[in-house]
């Protein structure tokens, strides 16, 4: 999704997708967590996560939120960052960068240029994701952490729901359930 930056004073994230050298995984973790360290200093950050893909041998996919694109690209193209990066630029090789603002990052479709859909439209489908989600939680787990302090009971949604959201959730429903409706003029 291309940046936009008329947009520049809403929260951005950042895509990276990334392959690993075999057998360098631990070194790469190892680095990460230095590069991620060294993010969450950066004025902006709201989080980073790596994760494996698992459809990819030695594929990993970084997820980089800043509160806007200035805070982004200040961390993106400062020499710190830029020092992390060389012995990590060693053992993996990125393959693509995606940036997108505010929901647009649920509404790309791999190996499709495409417009995001009104904002309308996201709302709609976003709700849609986050309805089941929110009856699951209400209903199974819920009663059963009653009990627990409320640090833990709230940390369900924050940590579950954009795992289902990100990789289950919205690429089912943007990219088969409602693919013609939000992208009736670009598809």
């Amino acid at each position: 999704m291309a940046k936009d930056n008329t947009l520049s004073n809403e929260p951005v994230t950042v895509l990276f997708n990334i392959t690993v050298k075999p057998g360098k995984e631990q070194e790469f973790e190892a680095l990460m967590h230095k590069l991620h360290k060294a993010a969450r200093t950066f004025p902006g950050h709201m989080g980073v996560t790596t994760l494996k893909n698992p459809t990819l041998k030695g594929g990993r996919q970084t997820i980089l939120r800043f509160d806007n694109a200035n805070h982004l690209h200040a961390w993106l193209n400062s020499p710190l960052r830029k020092k992390l990066m060389q012995p990590i630029n060693e053992i993996a090789v990125y393959t693509n960068y995606t940036e997108a603002t505010g929901l647009e990052t649920w509404f790309d479709i791999p190996g499709q240029q495409v417009t995001a859909p009104p904002r309308w439209k996201m709302v709609i489908t976003t709700f849609i994701a986050i309805y089941p989600i929110s009856l699951a939680y209400g209903g199974l787990v819920a009663a059963r952490v009653v009990h627990w302090p409320l640090a833990f009971k709230a940390l369900f949604l924050p940590v579950f729901a954009p795992i289902i959201l990100t990789y289950l959730f919205m690429p089912f429903l943007t990219q088969r359930l409602l693919k013609r409706w939000l992208y009736k003029q670009s598809t």
